[in-house]
């Protein structure tokens, strides 16, 4: 093979090329499909076999098969009245916005046993999020962190309805440039479970955000005059929300619970959907959640805020997004088991995207995972009753690093391109 190449002249010079240099693209562009798909299988199969030893782990006598699938049992006892169009608005352990009806009703709409059959559409969902984040010129570390994440969770996360809000918003993530379809999403996400407005941290600061919020806004609008008008309570939820005290697990809770060591004075007591604390310094821990919530996110949004938009990048969006969910997470009244979902969902797709800062948040809420795995529902029965040192003492560990990561992922949102490696800031700003 010859390549020409004309002089100054006129006249042509012939350049022959070595063999095995002019056949080496053609083998790597033969050869690249074939490892694209034996990357794929690996994926697959990492997922199959995980999922299959969760529900060996979860169908194993002795696990207390009981306390993981307590939220189903409640979604079926509401399933007549959410069929009929009426929300359970008067239940105060109804806390969920309108769009959460979907999933709730979808195992009923499907048949066969309520529990299996909402499982099942639980792991489809699941599966759904993997190939979203294992899409074609995605970074392999998203996939590995989910399979690894939702594994590490344990069997909590198929009875729950938190992996369905879940798959908008890494769709969202990961659709970042389609601009109205993720505002859609936004509002998709935030009608089931309010937790999605955190992807309001993603735009950029030009027109691009306003066509965002405008879909976000008509979507919201429509879905919600659908749902008022079709049933009846849909927005009950507001009031419980409103109620709510300090749940046992959360972040504001937890020197409340070392306290419990020594005698405190108050009991566990189950209110609003959840086991609270009821005591002295309950209305502290709740005050504290809030200054928590409120300082978190107004840093994060000056942080967001004070970036040039052409400093903007998918990776940088993504990473504020995680930064706001952890915030939220860290700073709320209530941290369930299935919250954990919402963030590896987010650092997921944060790893999925060439150029992300949250690796190291990333890795800190891998273990979280695993420490929520152990307190709840290993060693539940325990903490609720004795509080004893083993579960107070993973329950603090587990806060601890979450509290960890949500300092590392806003501290990453602050850090400017030219603050990384050289020549790192201006090629993710060229991308």
């Amino acid at each position: 093979m010859s390549d020409h190449v004309g002089s100054d002249a006129g006249s042509e010079v012939s350049v022959r090329l070595p063999e095995d240099a002019s056949a080496a693209p053609r083998a790597a562009q033969a050869t690249t499909p074939r490892r694209r798909a034996r990357l794929g299988d690996r994926f697959i199969w990492a997922w199959v076999l995980t999922r299959l030893l969760m529900l060996v782990i979860c169908f194993t006598p002795g696990y207390p098969l009981s306390s993981t699938m307590s939220d189903v049992v409640l979604y079926h006892e509401w399933g007549p009245a959410l069929a009929d169009g009426r929300f359970p608005g008067d239940d105060v352990r109804w806390q969920y916005p309108p769009l959460a009806v979907l999933p709730l009703l979808l195992p009923r709409m499907l048949g066969g046993q309520y529990g299996i059959t909402f499982m099942l559409c639980a792991l489809a969902v699941d599966l759904a999020v993997l190939c979203l984040l294992r899409g074609k010129g995605r970074a392999t570390a998203g996939a590995w962190c989910w399979i690894t994440g939702i594994f590490l969770l344990g069997p909590t996360c198929l009875f729950r309805f938190d992996l369905f809000v879940t798959l908008p918003v890494v769709a969202a993530l990961l659709w970042l440039g389609r601009h109205r379809l993720f505002g859609a999403l936004m509002a998709v996400g935030a009608l089931m479970k309010a937790w999605p407005v955190a992807l309001a941290f993603a735009l950029r600061r030009d027109r691009t955000a306003v066509r965002a919020a405008v879909a976000c806004a008509a979507t919201g609008a429509l879905v919600a005059i659908a749902v008022t008008i079709a049933g009846d309570g849909a927005w009950g939820f507001l009031r419980s929300q409103r109620d709510r005290g300090a749940q046992i697990e959360a972040v504001a809770a937890t020197p409340i619970n070392v306290a419990r060591w020594f005698g405190w004075a108050g009991e566990v007591g189950y209110r609003y959907g959840s086991w609270e604390l009821v005591g002295p310094g309950v209305g502290a821990a709740v005050a504290a959640s809030l200054v928590i919530t409120i300082a978190g996110l107004a840093l994060l949004a000056v942080a967001v805020l004070r970036r040039d938009p052409r400093e903007w990048t998918p990776a940088a969006g993504a990473d504020a997004v995680l930064a706001g969910v952890l915030v939220l997470v860290v700073g709320g009244r209530v941290l369930s088991p299935q919250y954990l979902i919402w963030v590896l969902g987010v650092a997921a797709a944060c790893l999925a995207t060439a150029g992300t800062r949250q690796r190291p948040a990333a890795v800190l809420v891998l273990v979280a995972a695993a420490l929520t795995h152990l307190d709840f529902p290993l060693l539940w029965v325990s903490l609720l009753k004795e509080g004893g040192f083993p579960p107070i003492a993973v329950l603090a560990l587990r806060n601890a690093l979450l509290v960890a990561a949500a300092v590392l992922a806003v501290r990453a949102v602050w850090r400017r391109p030219r603050e990384d490696a050289p020549g790192q800031g201006a090629a993710a700003v060229r991308r």
